[in-house]
């Protein structure tokens, strides 16, 4: 089970059990997230050993609810995170840009 300190700490790990549990996704569903690289362990060969960053957690409920929502399969639900990914990072970096000149200014 995951502690408060490890969260705190972002060492936070959830087992595949937890993480179905979490995300209130099946087991057979999750494993069709895991096939498709939009969930991917952080460690162990078995699902009984398989531990997964906190962060998946978010990005499961996204591909959970686009699936749901948009009727999209898990493969280009793949590709549609990775590019909402591109465009926060982007976004990101666009408002440090502006704060950095702003600066200068």
């Amino acid at each position: 089970m995951t502690t408060l300190s490890a969260i705190h700490s972002g060492n936070a790990q959830l087992s595949f059990e937890e993480l179905c549990l979490t995300t209130q996704i099946n087991k057979e569903t999750m494993l069709e997230l895991i096939q498709h690289d939009i969930a991917i362990p952080i460690a162990g060969n078995q699902p009984q050993h398989w531990l997964f960053h906190l962060t998946c957690v978010t990005k499961v409920k996204k591909a959970a609810r686009l699936n749901h929502d948009l009727g999209m399969d898990w493969a280009d639900l793949y590709l549609v995170l990775n590019l909402l990914d591109e465009i926060d990072q982007l976004s990101t970096e666009n408002t440090q840009l502006k704060q950095q000149l702003a600066r200068f200014l």
